[in-house]
């Protein structure tokens, strides 16, 4: 018994965070209305794109501020994929003069192969612009301006191409995972396979960031140069996470547009990138649990002060972050294990104090 009881002592408390999260998101469906499940769902593929930035930012200390088009471009494969299924031309295609679907459309009619590019060709994209970026010695500050000029071009590529993409209006009537004119997956059990996705792509990431190329990436955050005299190319591990979180950043689209219906440029500019960062830095970056929890809450709370003070809840959260933000640097969950480490710590120190008394009593007693 004591042996479990030190093995549980010696857990951070973000994990007992991520089962209890777990058990309640799981029990969820259970105890309230099916709008309020779609919501959660909905909020659990935010997760996913928090987690995606945290791999990036938290660990590896690159910001972000074009992480949105990562995920646009999977919201807006699968969206096209269920426009134009079993041959059909769109609406918004046939008012353009379009009569035929353009022959780059026609592998995202099977929505298996639409959600498995939402997903791979974020990942090239982001290997791409890692590539030309990190191979040029860009860093810092100039690399989260040129994902954010990406974001912006990006959004105004969708809106110009508007025969192909439906410009302003995005793409709406996106079915939940309904193949070969099957029937959609009902809200729960749709809410369910998101939760699954989700609970492997946290456990994959945790995998990850206790790994070498985690530990190697965290490096990178804290000394990048010092890293490079051991030997290290730091350009190639940025590259390769970059691409993982544009993997994840995509899968979160894929699983996002059929979850909402609909998927539009507001899913996919600055606007959207920016908030992914606010979801990570309230949670805790640099913590798996932080980014979960922070996207979540925010959202949550977004819904339900929306409802309650219709006129004044973006006052009310936009005060919240401040406090938290100003208060609480590391976020809520950062907060906290931080807070746990300075106990543990100090708790050694006592001890070893309490301990060297009597080892000089033992050696004047010899």
């Amino acid at each position: 018994m004591r042996k479990k009881k030190n093995i549980f002592s010696k857990l951070p408390l973000n994990r007992y965070f991520d089962i209890l999260m777990l058990i309640f998101l799981t029990a969820f469906p259970f105890f309230t209305k099916e709008f309020r499940v779609e919501m959660m769902g909905r909020y659990i593929c935010y997760a996913i794109f928090a987690i995606s930035l945290d791999l990036l930012w938290g660990y590896t200390g690159l910001l972000s501020l074009g992480h949105a088009v990562l995920f646009g471009m999977g919201g807006y494969m699968i969206g096209i994929s269920y426009q134009i299924q079993n041959g059909v031309v769109p609406a918004f295609m046939q008012r353009e003069g379009i009569t035929e679907i353009p022959w780059f459309y026609l592998p995202l009619q099977n929505p298996i192969v639409a959600s498995i590019l939402g997903i791979l060709i974020p990942a090239l994209f982001a290997a791409l612009i890692g590539y030309f970026v990190f191979t040029s010695k860009i860093k810092g500050v100039f690399f989260t301006i040129i994902t954010l000029a990406l974001a912006q071009i990006f959004k105004d590529f969708i809106i110009n191409v508007q025969k192909y993409t439906n410009g302003f209006n995005g793409l709406q009537s996106i079915k939940r995972f309904s193949v070969n004119g099957s029937t959609p997956l009902t809200k729960t059990t749709y809410y369910y396979v998101v939760l699954v996705i989700a609970v492997l792509v946290f456990i994959f990431c945790l995998w990850l960031t206790n790994s070498r190329v985690g530990k190697i990436c965290t490096s990178v955050r804290e000394n990048e140069a010092r890293l490079g005299f051991l030997g290290y190319n730091a350009g190639a591990f940025k590259i390769l996470i970059y691409t993982i979180s544009g993997a994840l950043a995509g899968l979160s689209g894929v699983l996002y547009a059929p979850a909402t219906s609909t998927i539009t440029t507001e899913d996919i500019g600055v606007t959207a990138s920016t908030m992914v960062v606010i979801w990570v830095a309230v949670g805790g970056r640099g913590n798996l649990t932080g980014a979960v929890f922070g996207a979540l809450l925010i959202n949550w709370a977004q819904s339900i002060l929306s409802e309650h003070f219709s006129s004044a809840w973006q006052l009310i959260i936009g005060a919240l972050l401040l406090v938290v933000i100003y208060f609480i640097p590391n976020g809520v969950i950062g907060q906290i294990v931080a807070l746990q480490r300075r106990i543990i710590t100090d708790r050694k120190k006592n001890k070893l104090m309490e301990e060297t008394p009597k080892s000089k009593k033992m050696a004047v007693v010899k």
